[in-house]
């Protein structure tokens, strides 16, 4: 029964503090990489918690960034980690430079449709963009 309960604590405690996180902006976005770490050593991928709370992380990766940026501890993406443990590269998911085939399989349209919309605001916004009000670029 113990072990049972570490687990469901687990992925239930990872799904929380992404809920609080992005819904509601109290938590420590520094403490996500590491509990969906611990998910990860425990095996509890499959569990519709982890998996949710995964979608969430990756439709609102721009909020926990900025959310990340201004916590006492921001922390940036772990290069000595793996490309496959995703929630240590997350500035690169947020830049849309993530290798898509290396996110899990229920992750990777939700990711698909988002870095497509992130790179065309990302070109309306760019500083070098044409200022079509003065037929002007913008430097």
């Amino acid at each position: 029964m113990g072990e049972l309960k570490r687990q469901v604590d687990t992925d239930y405690v990872y799904f929380a503090e992404v809920e609080l996180l992005l819904n509601h902006g109290v938590g420590y976005p520094e403490l996500i990489p590491q509990l969906r770490e611990k998910v990860y050593r425990e095996g509890l991928e499959e569990s519709p918690y982890v998996k949710k709370a995964d979608r969430k992380l990756i439709q609102s990766v721009h909020r926990y960034i900025e959310l990340l940026e201004t916590s006492d501890e921001p922390i940036d993406d772990k290069e000595d980690e793996p490309i496959n443990k995703w929630w240590w590269h997350l500035h690169k998911i947020a830049k849309g430079r993530y290798p898509s085939l290396t996110l899990p399989e229920y992750l990777r349209e939700i990711y698909r449709k988002r870095r497509k919309y992130w790179r065309q605001k990302g070109r309306l916004t760019h500083p070098h963009s044409m200022d079509y009000t003065n037929h002007t670029w913008r430097v």
